[in-house]
């Protein structure tokens, strides 16, 4: 990577590799990070030495474009395409050369990969007119060097070994070997940079929520006035949400609807504009909450954080840009910082609650005089409930079966959905719907809804309707059994491997609770229902319950996973007791001819 101009970058990029084995095709699957709207592809190769001696050619031509991502105009693509003639015994050697307007203010590069790399080379040539820095993680014990001069920075790997990527593991930039390579604002010391970061946080959102309209804002919501400070914290909390609009989480219809006027940005925006125009921007409405919560008497701090499906917070890291996110703690005057409640207004959560993927991990909380690192604590397992209704019905002259569903869920539970399928067009988001609401081969949906999503302050709700195109109901059965699970059911995390070499981190806590109708098909009868013994562990519970009703069987599911992060030395029992809830999950009920009717 060559910056050294400032004006624009230069990247190439090369892999040659062998391929031992059939798994290993996947390193000829290209992917190359080209955006059109911000540089120029100048130059590409790709060729794959057959064992024969023989050469084939992946042309620039051969490489499609594939959107992965847009907003707001703006769009993120990649090119995409696969080295012809890949088998065990070739060589593959592709690589390109990529110009880009301006330079990257910060870049992780991976060392490890998912494969063993013989020898590693990256050079970064950075701007010399901003202070470089870097930062090697997780390398230790590794052939991984690094040497730098004024002009660049040379790292370099020898006989690295393959991350093992296994389901449910921390993100592979916290397990495996990079080079953070980034340009540092200030101070080259943590302590004195974090705390200049600190100062600066605070005077961007004392500099937004001046006393005035934050006062204006307050007089607005009318907040009761008998009320204690946590009561009328929350009241303002839902005042805002219900009042301001998140720009940051606009639907595509609502982003498609706005004009060029609509989409003005301003550096310069105070509480003033944000509630005179009745919209902000996500960090905006962290500064507003932070500034109505000091006017309501309470102590407030602002906490940065990461995406910890991404990256974890690295303080040795000097640079805000790690950054995904922004929380607001507020508490009673005096009470100690463990009082704190943890709020993100422009989540859709409700108050006190904070999005998963920022729990469990630690985060950045600005001070006056200083700053602390410290852990953000995942949701109360009681918040995340998914309550799932389904109704089964059986059609014996067709050999079909309708069946109708609906799930409500809390706290996090249909969050991620819930904020992905807003941004999707209506078309990709019904396919969407479509496949959440389990539209295979042998289911046919009929409806797929999220009738609330339109409200991102409304909790997660799905309707679906559908038939089961097979149910092996034959007319000549004297006993029929039926599985009753489907896409009705929330999954369960599926461990397959015998052992485990990293940590294994669940999204978060959660309470799964079912209950599935099953009308006695024309001609059956219910026999006693099977008897399910509960299973506990230390990692969560899980019971079941089948019970005979006047229209057939209702069965009842309860699965709670307490467990947010396990060692791998307790693999094992975790293992063993999902094993047992998913098979349990297989227990059918059956139906017998009734007498007469054959």
């Amino acid at each position: 990577m060559d910056e050294s101009i400032g004006v624009d970058a230069s990247l190439t990029y090369h892999l040659r590799a062998k391929i031992f084995s059939a798994e290993a095709r996947q390193l000829a699957d290209v992917e190359v990070p080209f955006n059109g709207n911000e540089g120029v592809l100048k130059k590409w190769w790709g060729w794959t030495l057959l064992p024969d001696g023989s050469l084939v050619e992946l042309r620039q031509g051969d490489l499609k474009e594939q959107e992965m991502m847009r907003a707001g105009g703006y769009k993120v693509s990649i090119l995409k395409g696969s080295l012809p003639g890949v088998v065990p015994g070739c060589v593959i050697d592709y690589g390109y050369s990529l110009t880009y307007r301006g330079y990257f203010p910060t870049r992780r590069v991976k060392i490890q990969q998912s494969f063993p790399v013989r020898d590693f080379r990256y050079r970064w040539i950075p701007w010399g007119q901003r202070a470089a820095s870097f930062r090697l993680s997780h390398a230790e014990g590794l052939g991984v060097s690094t040497v730098h001069d004024q002009r660049s920075l040379l790292v370099t790997g020898k006989d690295l070994p393959a991350i093992l990527e296994e389901p449910w593991m921390p993100p592979i930039d916290e397990v495996g070997a990079s080079a953070s390579l980034y340009y540092r604002a200030s101070a080259d010391k943590p302590e004195e940079f974090w705390k200049l970061e600190s100062k600066r946080l605070l005077q961007r959102a004392n500099s937004f929520a001046k006393k005035q309209p934050i006062q204006d804002a307050v007089a607005a919501m009318q907040l009761p006035p008998q009320a204690d400070l946590s009561a009328r914290l929350k009241a303002a909390y839902d005042w805002l949400s219900k009042n301001i609009r998140n720009r940051s989480m606009l639907t595509t219809e609502e982003a498609e609807a706005e004009t060029e006027d609509d989409r003005k940005e301003s550096t310069h925006r105070t509480a003033e504009d944000v509630m005179e125009e009745k919209e902000g921007e996500g960090r905006e409405l962290d500064f507003l909450f932070y500034g109505v919560a000091r006017a309501l008497g309470a102590e407030a701090n602002l906490v940065l954080t990461t995406d910890r499906s991404d990256h974890y917070f690295d303080p040795l890291l000097l640079s805000v840009r790690q950054f995904d996110w922004a929380l607001v703690a507020v508490r009673g005057p005096g009470e100690p910082l463990d009082k704190s409640t943890f709020v993100d207004l422009g989540s859709g959560l409700p108050y006190g609650e904070i999005p998963w993927w920022v729990s469990g991990a630690r985060g950045f909380l600005a001070e006056p005089a200083g700053y602390q690192v410290l852990l953000l604590y995942p949701s109360d397992i009681r918040h995340n409930l998914s309550e799932t209704h389904a109704k089964i019905v059986f059609e014996p002259q067709n050999g079909t079966a309708s069946i109708s569903w609906s799930m409500d869920g809390s706290g996090q539970q249909g969050l991620s959905e819930r904020r992905a399928w807003r941004a999707l067009n209506p078309a990709e988001r019904q396919n969407r719907l479509d496949e959440y609401c389990g539209a295979t081969g042998e289911f046919e949906v009929s409806k797929a809804e999220a009738p609330r999503l339109q409200d991102l302050q409304a909790g997660f709700h799905v309707d679906c309707q559908g038939t089961l195109l097979e149910t092996n109901l034959a007319p000549d059965l004297a006993h029929y059994s039926f599985r009753w699970d489907g896409a009705w059911i929330e999954s369960v995390p599926q461990l397959t491997s015998s052992s485990r070499k990293e940590l294994v981190v669940f999204d978060y806590p959660r309470i799964d609770h079912a209950i599935v109708d099953l009308a006695t098909p024309s001609g059956f009868s219910t026999i006693t229902p099977p008897v399910v013994a509960p299973i506990e562990s230390p990692f969560g519970r899980y019971n079941l319950f089948v019970r005979v009703t006047p229209d057939g069987y209702q069965v009842e599911r309860l699965f709670a996973l307490t467990a947010l992060a396990v060692p791998a030395g307790d693999y094992g029992p975790l293992r063993r007791f999902l094993a047992e809830v998913r098979q349990a999950d297989t227990t059918p009920v059956v139906f017998q001819r009734a007498e007469g009717k054959r």
